[in-house]
């Protein structure tokens, strides 16, 4: 059992070291192209020697903790031989405490500005101006640049073939001065971005055909560059997007696809919290029901969850739309099921919200909320500088902000760890 221990310890030091520095080495060329027009070489060399040697003291202080917690798990492990399991897949506290140093280390070096642009994903078209955008040019680098959004979302008519979306994914993420998240929704039976047909969700019945159905659509995904699935669907119901009726079927199902998903390094992201049956249920029905699939998946490991529009009636007793709701993200998500990952809003441009709100007010409730990632506003710019606004007079602190990029960078670079 000691030699294990040591072996698996010394195998997960090698990968911190090879990966780490492998997206450092990405990083810092992107850093090289974004700077060099407007510095000179000597002030090129001496950026990236201080940020390699930042860089380095972060490896090296992590895999110091690393190697001491494992000294001490070893130790532990002689004395007894049962101990705390970690699921195969899952990152464990010594890569936390790694994940934490690397995703602060990072941070410090974003303004207010990068921070909140990094809270939106959007779509191409909304900061290219183009009608259909089916590559990344010019006008993509100019607005990535501009712009440092926190992720762009793709639909069938940004794809055109395997090969121009790759592409087109490859240039974006090498525009961007940050990791982005390159996003999709694809469920399963949905034949978009050349994907093989598989059965609707409705039709699968256990974990195998689960796995085999959304590990087959990661694969392909992940092969173009996609790194966020707003998928699954996590609804107990009929619809033929969810997978039962039954609760227990659906947590199992639910769990299954979540591992498919992010085992191809994708984040997979429940749809949607806290369902259609929070506008009639009581909180207490919703706990012995319909909660139970999220707190399986939570439990598991899943990276996202989307709050959908849909009013929570039967929990907060009035109107408010669930992503505007303290009660529904705070309350019941974060503090009841204990979600510490990243809470993403339904579309805000959705008519629901267009149509009572604007795009700065939107953002800004979303946030005050407890949500991170705001998905496609109808006007960016406007729910981007309200948000900046809410900031500069104090509706919204800092230290709010900096909350979701932390959760948001963890799930970023948490396979750089794992």
């Amino acid at each position: 059992m000691r030699e294990e221990k040591i072996n698996r310890e010394k195998r997960r030091r090698r990968r911190v070291r090879n990966q780490i520095l492998a997206y450092m080495t990405l990083l810092i060329f992107i850093v090289l192209i974004l700077i060099a027009g407007y510095f000179g070489v000597r002030y090129i060399i001496d950026y990236v020697n201080k940020y390699n040697d930042k860089v380095n003291r972060v490896i090296e202080e992590a895999e110091s903790n690393a190697s001491q917690e494992a000294d001490n798990e070893i130790e532990d492990a002689e004395t007894q031989d049962s101990g705390v399991q970690y699921e195969e897949g899952y990152a464990s506290p010594i890569a936390e405490d790694q994940l934490k140093q690397l995703v602060d280390s990072l941070l410090e070096e974003m303004t207010i500005e990068e921070m909140v642009a990094g809270m939106f994903i959007v779509s191409p078209e909304s900061i290219t101006g183009v009608e259909t955008a089916i590559q990344a040019g010019e006008g993509t680098q100019t607005a990535i640049t501009e712009n440092p959004v926190g992720g762009v979302i793709y639909t069938a008519k940004n794809f055109k073939s395997q090969e121009q979306f790759t592409e087109m994914l490859t240039n974006t993420r090498g525009f961007s001065k940050y990791p982005l998240f390159t996003v999709v929704q694809v469920e399963c039976g949905t034949t978009t971005f050349g994907l093989e047909e598989t059965p609707k969700a409705a039709k699968l019945t256990d974990a195998d055909s689960v796995v085999q159905a959304y590990g087959s659509i990661a694969a392909k995904l992940s092969s173009y560059g996609i790194n966020m699935n707003l998928a699954p669907v996590a609804e107990v119901s009929s619809e033929e997007n969810a997978f039962s009726t039954d609760t227990s079927v659906t947590a199992l199902l639910v769990n299954a696809s979540v591992q498919a998903i992010q085992s191809a390094e994708i984040s997979a992201t429940l749809l949607k919290f806290p369902g259609i049956a929070a506008e009639s249920k009581s909180l207490e029905e919703l706990k012995n029901n319909e909660f139970m699939v999220y707190d399986a998946a939570i439990k598991s490991g899943v990276d996202c969850i989307m709050v959908s529009h849909s009013k929570a009636n039967g929990i907060t007793g009035d109107d408010t739309l669930s992503l505007f709701s303290a009660v529904v993200i705070q309350d019941l998500l974060r503090k009841t099921l204990g979600f510490n990952g990243v809470v993403i809003t339904d579309s805000l441009s959705d008519s629901v919200v267009a149509d009572n709100y604007s795009s700065a007010e939107a953002a800004v409730a979303a946030i005050q909320a407890g949500a991170d990632l705001l998905l496609e506003p109808a006007e960016y710019q406007e729910a981007y500088k309200g948000v900046l606004q809410a900031v500069s007079d104090g509706t919204i602190s800092k230290e709010r902000i900096y909350e979701s990029l932390y959760r948001i960078y963890r799930v970023k670079y948490k396979n750089a760890l794992e």
